[in-house]
């Protein structure tokens, strides 16, 4: 009778509380439903990870991603036989350890419109970078150049590291080689368009120092004049000899023969995320969690009430 007493009074606040709406319905009745579904959640995590897994092994198409490091040069010392002749000062020393701003000319040349079509012209891959893109019935006036560009974009990317001053290139294609061949194009043309405009600028900027030596009467002006033409002579001569005037290869273009995507822990490991989070969902919509058995469940695990006892 003292136990009764005891907790009649508790149980007639129950009520009230709710008709106050001070009630909160509790949370660790969810986590008892869950529990009693926990093999059919192993079952259907295991199920989707697996069904994911062999999908990410042996449906889903493999991706391989060749890359290629290169040293850019500075623009102040574009050559060793330059840098041996310049003299030592500070401006030398940080364009020789921090080259940022050749990088990033050559990030910027080799990721342009123009440069990214000239490459795809000059090595005859339009077919296999259109695809079959073009012919989508809601792409009824694609152009063809932009649509090249797009893939490329996606498919190509490069990244600078100022710790290390290497220019990392990357290029991904579903055949390997393919991949690694593509990336080579990368690097030869932009040598080539590299050298292309050293030539052309040093050719003008000779003819220029020689139209001014002609006309000046100044003696000395024209000797000094006339070293300056050597120089740029000289350099035009190493651009067209010397494969390393503008960047150095330090790691030639190369693929791996394992997929860089997809990768069959990522597509597992959400597949199994997604699976638990809806399965967690249908169970808990499915079952009367936060009233009525649960709550009884709940008071008679704080001791509450006693199993003869109504739960209201």
């Amino acid at each position: 009778m003292a136990h009764a007493s005891s907790v009649a009074p508790e149980a007639r606040a129950q009520p009230a509380e709710r008709r106050a709406g001070h009630f909160q319905p509790p949370r660790l009745p969810a986590l008892v439903v869950l529990a009693r579904s926990w093999k059919l959640l192993a079952c259907a995590t295991s199920v989707a990870t697996l069904g994911c897994a062999f999908l990410a092994m042996f449906v889903m198409p493999k991706w391989y991603r060749a890359e290629a490091v290169l040293r850019p040069v500075s623009e102040v010392m574009p050559n060793r036989l330059a840098a041996m002749e310049q003299p030592l000062n500070v401006s030398s020393l940080v364009e020789q350890i921090l080259p940022t701003s050749r990088a990033e000319e050559l990030m910027s040349t080799v990721e342009s419109f123009q440069f990214s079509l000239a490459m795809v012209k000059n090595h005859h891959l339009e077919r296999g970078l259109l695809g079959t893109k073009h012919w989508r019935p809601w792409n009824q006036h694609p152009d063809p150049s932009w649509e090249i560009f797009r893939t490329l974009q996606k498919r190509f990317s490069c990244d600078y590291s100022i710790s290390t001053g290497n220019l990392t290139l990357y290029y991904q294609d579903r055949d390997r080689m393919l991949a690694q061949s593509i990336l080579g194009f990368y690097i030869d043309d932009l040598r080539a368009k590299l050298r292309e405009e050293q030539v052309r600028t040093t050719t003008a900027t000779a003819k220029s120092l020689r139209d001014e030596a002609g006309s000046t009467p100044d003696t000395l002006l024209q000797q000094q004049l006339f070293q300056l033409i050597a120089d740029q002579l000289q350099q035009q001569k190493l651009a067209m000899v010397d494969a390393n005037f503008a960047f150095k290869v330090i790691d030639a273009p190369k693929a791996s023969d394992k997929p860089y995507s997809p990768s069959v822990l990522m597509v597992s490991g959400l597949g199994f995320v997604i699976t638990l989070f809806i399965s967690c969902l249908i169970i808990l919509t499915r079952e009367p969690w936060t009233y009525g058995e649960g709550e009884r469940e709940l008071a008679l695990a704080s001791g509450r009430e006693t199993r003869g006892d109504p739960a209201r």
